[in-house]
């Protein structure tokens, strides 16, 4: 590693160091574990969008502690809802619930659990030394990226979320090209060019994308709990067994781990992919490659819980490596996290890994630690995180309104902020009934004003020669490529 990078990793610590630094790592930590206990549709999405209208205002060391330390813990928790109840407990733990619930059901919850606890914090340091492998690594690599290859890569992520979320790919690509309009709502930062401002003073820097993605997760899950009384009704399957015995079998099937671990940074790398497949690919992996795993997976082997969790816990890493080396983010929580590094002055990407360092090297260490914390979390609070498991959504539903309310208005002080965010939310509210993908407008929403101003700069300095450079050529074929298959496969499926 470099001296500079050395350095870096070093003022990282010290960043982390600082107490109101670690007070606010835990308290995301805190906030990670309650979301992925409680089954009332609550998501790092919706946490993220809250905390994030907040959080700008703080210092930008304390505040990455809060998002990270919520974010890096959700999934070590989020075998609790799959082990007890057989639901899935989010987007990356719904393989889980094959396994998972049937050692539930035959007493050895606490089993499954603390091999979930063991799988998940291992993947969570694998994913993290991954990522802080890949910043030395990369670096060469990253300085010969330009502002044309980077508008490559972020129209190619883009056009992969949009078909890939949903499961329709054309109203993927309608939300996200929304988003991408929404985006020009503002004065153009280059030319300052007024575009769809109406004369409105609110509308001179845009429409706050805190706001947007406030009001589209906040009031959709708010009214759906409200109208459906989604929540578990059903008894939970009798927390026995022993934790040890999970962490004996994670510890015996180490080299699983990693292997599920690694399939997890993968899919966290490759765009557009995410924790909707994570688990699935890495069950399916562990399927074909363990011994026996035809007669037994499925009927609660506790393998084929340490393969889906391991790989959703390390999948955080490979997202970080994309969202902090390029700048382009792999889901609407890292979307949330650019938005706010944006707020905080900090350009994702190339830029960042040039000036600020020891931030990066901050977010690491905030990432690892978090992780071990959140799993010894679990050992120790196994019994009472079961609890929470039982929150009704009548408890939940005032408390999400009253949380998006304070944060709009908190965001800005300015009451137009609360009429946007109840028409967002209501937008939000018909996207999702009606099979539009909020994410895929949210990631266009973020990746608009980066995609212009890469291009912008790809035009000023190229003119249109830009295209005809040898890395944006392949990049291009290689975004057609896999955009062209996986619509085809898609629509195919849809049909």
């Amino acid at each position: 590693m470099e001296v500079s990078l050395f350095h870096a990793a070093l003022q990282g610590l010290l960043n982390l160091m600082q107490l109101k630094v670690f007070l606010a790592m835990l308290v995301g930590v805190s906030i990670g574990t309650f979301t992925a206990v409680a089954p009332q549709g609550m998501g790092m999405p919706l946490v993220y969008a809250i905390l994030l209208p907040v959080v700008i205002r703080w210092e930008p060391v304390t505040g990455i502690a809060l998002l990270i330390g919520a974010s890096s813990v959700s999934a070590i928790c989020a075998a609790y809802l799959p082990v007890l109840f057989g639901i899935p407990g989010g987007a990356g733990s719904q393989a889980t619930v094959l396994d998972g619930y049937p050692m539930g059901k035959r007493g050895e919850a606490r089993r499954a659990l603390g091999a979930s606890f063991m799988a998940g914090g291992m993947g969570a340091l694998i994913g993290t030394l991954t990522l802080a492998v890949a910043i030395p690594a990369a670096k060469p690599l990253i300085y010969l990226m330009g502002s044309p290859e980077l508008f490559v890569v972020m129209l190619w992520g883009l056009s992969m979320v949009a078909v890939l979320a949903g499961r329709r790919p054309i109203k993927g690509l309608i939300a996200a090209a929304f988003g991408l309009l929404l985006a020009t709502v503002g004065q153009q930062a280059q030319s300052g060019v007024m575009r769809f401002v109406f004369d409105q003073p609110y509308l001179l820097d845009g429409i706050p994308i805190s706001i947007i993605a406030l009001a589209l997760f906040g009031i959709p899950s708010a009214l759906d709990l409200a109208l459906t009384k989604l929540g578990v009704e059903q008894q939970a399957a009798p927390l026995k067994g022993s934790l040890l015995d999970g962490i004996k079998d994670t510890v015996r099937e180490w080299w699983l781990v990693v292997r599920c671990s690694f399939v997890g940074v993968w899919i966290g790398i490759v765009p557009g992919l995410g924790s909707q497949v994570v688990d699935w690919l890495a069950y399916g992996h562990a399927a074909q490659t363990c011994k026996g795993a035809r007669e037994t997976f499925g009927k609660g082997d506790v393998r084929g819980v340490i393969a889906p969790e391991s790989a959703n816990d390390a999948k955080d890493g490979g997202d970080l490596i994309t969202t902090l080396l390029l700048g382009f983010p792999q889901g609407v929580v890292t979307a949330l996290f650019i938005v706010a590094l944006l707020a905080w002055g900090f350009v994702p990407g190339p830029e960042m890994v040039k000036k600020n360092a020891d931030l990066i090297y901050s977010i690491i260490w905030i990432q690892g630690i978090s992780g071990i914390i959140g799993t010894l979390v679990g050992f120790v609070l196994a019994k009472q995180l079961a609890k929470l498991a039982e929150v009704r959504y009548t408890f939940m539903v005032p408390i999400i309104f009253i949380f998006v309310l304070m944060g709009a208005f908190s965001a800005n002080r300015d009451p137009v902020d609360l009429l946007v965010v109840v028409c967002f939310g209501i937008l939000g509210y018909f996207m999702r009934r009606f099979g539009y993908p909020r994410p895929a407008m949210i990631l266009g929403l973020v990746l608009g004003d980066l995609m212009e101003k890469y291009l912008y700069r790809s035009m000023a300095s190229y003119g249109f020669s830009w295209l005809t450079r040898p890395a944006v050529i392949v990049l291009l074929i290689l975004a057609t490529v896999s955009f062209v298959l996986t619509l085809r496969g898609r629509l195919k499926e849809a049909r």
